[in-house]
């Protein structure tokens, strides 16, 4: 029996291997030839697009991009936005959830199961609109308007992710500390955001990454601002070239742009982010 079960274990590994190895492959090889394209002229592109590496690598993509497309300005206003939305939403996420988690809010299931309306009907799109308005009304249609927009399309989900993480913490903490005179707010930031690291680097990851990456709200809230644009709506801006060609190669540069910052956070961050993401599904 031993030695049939270590093999039948031996071949559920090895499948297991070659399916993510084969999804790995799936998910890289687009990146992979996106980045060896942006070293190739726009004439290569069209005559060779196929070929993976460039015959001739030029920087020169690169160069013009930043020049020509005003990426300098693009980059900071897309800083600007991510760290506006990660902070916002990492504290507004942590506090709500926690609130929710230990029932210290009033009327906390009826917030939960609003959230949880708002969650699977995905009225985003449907709402962009009304709420560009409303911004507008405000003289908030700028980035700042761009911050808010995001943050309350991506909080109940993230919200609901700190609350399922909370409830897997000891009670027994917070009950000593209240015992030690702190109060909620001195319990919160002092015990609790500490053991919540893991969920909360989960959440800075996913934050970053959805307002980096964010098309739709940036490019309607810029519309009649090109200096506002941030780096994604930038590189849509750079379609076209002056002879009415598509510029590819301007166009993979900027992505190549676009995805660094995101892969530098996710390395450096990953081990958090993979246990705040496993416990924070652990109870809902």
């Amino acid at each position: 029996m031993a030695p049939n079960y270590r093999l039948r274990r031996a071949g559920r590994v090895t499948v297991s291997y070659v399916i993510l190895i084969g999804a790995a492959l799936l998910t890289l090889t687009p990146l992979a030839y996106a980045f060896f394209a942006s070293f190739k002229s726009q004439r290569e592109l069209l005559s060779s697009g196929s070929q993976l590496l460039p015959e001739q690598w030029t920087f020169e993509n690169y160069e013009r991009v930043w020049e020509v497309g005003d990426f300098a300005q693009y980059f900071a206003n897309s800083v600007l936005v991510a760290v506006g939305v990660v902070i916002l939403n990492v504290l507004g996420s942590a506090m709500l959830g926690y609130l929710l988690a230990r029932r210290l809010v009033i009327g906390s299931r009826a917030i939960e199961i609003t959230f949880g309306a708002v969650l699977f009907l995905g009225v985003g799109t449907a709402t962009l609109y009304p709420r560009f308005i409303i911004a507008q009304q405000l003289g908030l249609d700028n980035l700042w308007g761009v911050i808010l927009v995001e943050v309350s399309g991506i909080a109940v989900i993230h919200t609901f992710l700190v609350r399922a993480f909370a409830q897997t913490l000891p009670q027994e903490i917070e009950d000593a500390a209240k015992v030690d005179g702190a109060g909620l707010w001195r319990t919160f930031w002092g015990i609790v955001f500490p053991l919540l690291r893991p969920i909360v680097v989960t959440i800075l990851i996913l934050s970053f990454q959805m307002a980096w990456n964010n098309f739709q709200i940036p490019y309607v809230f810029t519309l009649g601002d090109a200096a506002q644009r941030t780096l994604v709506v930038g590189v849509y801006a750079l379609r076209a070239t002056d002879e009415g060609l598509q510029a590819y190669d301007l166009m993979l540069a900027g992505a190549m742009v676009i995805v660094v910052p995101i892969v530098i956070i996710f390395l450096c961050l990953q081990r958090y982010f993979i246990r705040g993401l496993v416990e924070g599904g652990v109870k809902g």
